[in-house]
């Protein structure tokens, strides 16, 4: 075969397997670190995945896939995780307790706090989505002798898309896997979507009902980390957005995630507006606590910069020493 007949039927091959499998490209690019790949890549195959599965070109595919038992992207259900089906229940009352909490005769009050040292140092987690990669190793690199922090990235997650990457059952193997006494959480800069329901309803992004399903989502995940209040969860606002867009959606997260804070015991949510931003206006640079002007985010007005990083965990590490003053 000659290399222009090859090139041909590669590209041809190629061709089908895109359209046969759009699915499979959406949910890969999804998972993919934030760049100018993943862009590429999400930019061809979400149209073309809607295409396809208006036409029932994708069918073929995700019936082979169930046949042979693996899990089919496109056909995931949002019920199939804890975050969505726990969220539809009820929510604690806002007074700071759950039911965990009030079986304990704590009156809410979370579990009181050891002194770490050196010798013992307080076991931190950073987790959450790529808005960690850079803060999680400075907390690491920053923190005193006395707090111990490793980090936990997830690219491209968050609590809209449970199908995708079930946020509940990895925060339960995090808990026994890693047994922290405090978890930092950053997340949330893949959530301007909408939410599908259990029942097949799609919340707008941004809309009412959107921000109540994702106080409710947030306040599930809490609970398996402060297990009642047994360990504390440290949820970190997001600060302002370049994209106005964006910069919206960003603003209902943290009044959804700082009223879920309020509802669970040894939850609590920090603002970092105040140290990343301009009067809470968006801003590339800002002076540093040596007086020196830094770039704090990158290209994409979303990302910290390892200045910004440096500048973000400041305020984490105060509040970690000032509620367990170690020593």
């Amino acid at each position: 075969m000659s290399a222009r007949r090859a090139l041909i039927l590669v590209t041809a091959c190629l061709g089908l397997l895109a359209v046969l499998r759009s699915s499979a490209m959406v949910h890969a690019g999804e998972g993919m670190p934030p760049g100018t790949t993943r862009d590429l890549v999400l930019a061809v195959a979400r149209p073309l995945d809607r295409v396809t599965s208006t036409l029932w070109l994708d069918r073929p595919d995700r019936l082979l896939t169930r046949a042979f038992g693996h899990p089919d992207p496109a056909g995931a259900k949002a019920d199939s995780s804890e975050l969505a089906s726990a969220a539809a229940l009820a929510e604690p009352p806002a007074d700071g307790r759950d039911g965990a909490a009030r079986r304990e005769g704590s009156g809410g009050e979370a579990t009181r706090l050891r002194t770490p040292t050196a010798a013992d140092p307080l076991r931190v987690l950073v987790t959450g989505d790529s808005l960690t990669e850079s803060l999680g190793p400075t907390i690491t690199n920053t923190a005193p002798a006395a707090i111990r922090a490793e980090t936990d990235t997830r690219f491209g997650t968050g609590l809209v898309r449970p199908d995708f990457f079930d946020w509940a059952t990895h925060a339960r193997h995090q808990v026994s896997e890693r047994n922290p006494e405090a978890v930092v959480v950053a997340m949330g800069g893949n959530d301007g979507q909408g939410i599908t329901q259990p029942d097949g309803t799609i919340l707008p992004a941004g809309s009412d009902e959107w921000a109540a399903e994702y106080r409710r989502r947030a306040i599930v995940l809490m609970r398996i980390w402060s297990d009642g209040g047994s360990r504390r969860v440290y949820w970190l606002g997001l600060p302002p957005a370049r994209s106005e867009t964006l910069n919206s959606y960003f603003t209902r997260m943290n009044e959804a995630t700082r009223a879920a804070a309020e509802r669970v015991p040894g939850a609590r949510f920090l603002d970092l507006r105040p140290t990343l931003s301009t009067g809470g206006r968006y801003t590339d640079y800002l002076t540093d606590s040596g007086g020196r002007s830094v770039l704090i985010r990158t290209r994409d007005g979303v990302h910290l910069t390892l200045d910004g990083a440096r500048m973000a965990a400041a305020p984490v590490l105060a509040v970690l020493a000032g509620d367990w003053h170690p020593r």
